[in-house]
C-alpha cells in the first residue's frame, strides 16, 4: 500500500459500474444491522469505504456513519455520491494502519471488508492495521474483518475470476481480476478493457495481497485484545469451511477495560 495514492485510483471511474451495489448492500445489509445491533452501535466506521455505499446504507439505517479509504479518488467520489443522495455522512482520506491520526472519537463498532485488509501485504502491515482498528473502537466495541479466504486459492496457479461485461450508453466495458498466489504473497491485477466505437483502450491496477490465513488473522486480534471472535464463510452466516468457502468474515470485541 503507497502511503499517499493508491494502485486503484486510476480504476476509480469504473469501481461502480463494476460492482453491482443493489444486489450487494441487499445480500450483506443483514448480516451488518444483526451485527451492529448485538452491539447497539450508533457510530460506526468503514475504514476501506470505497465510495462508500455501505457507509451511506448505514446511515440510512440511522447510524451515525463514517467513512475513510486511503484512495484520495474514492473518497472524492464517495463524498460526491453523498452530497447527491443527501447523506450526512463524513467521509476522510486515511490509512487503515494509521486511523488514530484521523479520528479522535471512539467508534462502537469498525468494519474493513471487501478484501481490504490483505492490502497490507506483509504480517507487519496487517498487525498495525488491526491494532490501529482496536485504537478508535471504545472497550468491549465491535470488528468486522471480511476477505478472500486465501487458502481455496491454489497454489502458484493464474486464478482469472469469471469476467463482468456492461454496456453503458454506448460504451462496452469488460472487467478482469486475475490472482496469483505464490507461497504466502497473492498477485491481484484488475484490468479494465474499454472499447468506445470501435476503439478499445486498457486500464490496469496492480497490488499485492498477503495471502492471511484464518488460525493467522485470528491469532492476530487475541493479540491486539479481540476476544469473543466468530467466524463465517460468507454474509449468509454459513461456518466457515477453508476447502470450501469463497470468504473469511470474523466479528470480534475488543476487550474491556
Amino acid at each position: 500500500m503507497s502511503d499517499a495514492d493508491t494502485a486503484f485510483d486510476a480504476f476509480q471511474p469504473y469501481y461502480d459500474i463494476m460492482v453491482d451495489w443493489d444486489r450487494r448492500l441487499a445480500r450483506e445489509g443483514p448480516f451488518f444491522q444483526r451485527s451492529l445491533a448485538a452491539v447497539s452501535a450508533q457510530r460506526v466506521l468503514d475504514c476501506a469505504c470505497g465510495t462508500g455505499h455501505h457507509v451511506r446504507q448505514m446511515a440510512r439505517w440511522g447510524l451515525d456513519a463514517v467513512g475513510s479509504d486511503l484512495s484520495p479518488a474514492m473518497i472524492e467520489a464517495a463524498r460526491r455520491l453523498a452530497r447527491e443522495e443527501g447523506a450526512a455522512v463524513r467521509f476522510e482520506v486515511a490509512d487503515f494502519r494509521r486511523l488514530p491520526e484521523t479520528f479522535t472519537q471512539p467508534f462502537d463498532a469498525v468494519v474493513c471488508t471487501g478484501n481490504s485488509l490483505p492490502l497490507a501485504a506483509s504480517p507487519d502491515g496487517l498487525r498495525e492495521a488491526v491494532a490501529s482498528m482496536r485504537d478508535v473502537l471504545r472497550p468491549d466495541g465491535l470488528l468486522i474483518l471480511g476477505c478472500l479466504n486465501f487458502e481455496r486459492i491454489p497454489e502458484g496457479r493464474t486464478l482469472v475470476q469469471d469476467p463482468r461485461v456492461r454496456q453503458v450508453d454506448d460504451r462496452e466495458i469488460l472487467f478482469l481480476k486475475i490472482l496469483r498466489k505464490i507461497r504466502r504473497r497473492c498477485d491481484l491485477s484488475i484490468v479494465v478493457l474499454e472499447k468506445v466505437g470501435s476503439q478499445w483502450t486498457k486500464v490496469e491496477a496492480h497490488d499485492t495481497l498477503w495471502a492471511v490465513r484464518r488460525e493467522e488473522l485470528e491469532a492476530m486480534l487475541a493479540e491486539a485484545g479481540f476476544g469473543r471472535l466468530q467466524r463465517y464463510g460468507g454474509y449468509e452466516l454459513k461456518p466457515f469451511d477453508p476447502a470450501t468457502s469463497p470468504d473469511l468474515i470474523l466479528v470480534a470485541r475488543k476487550a474491556k477495560e
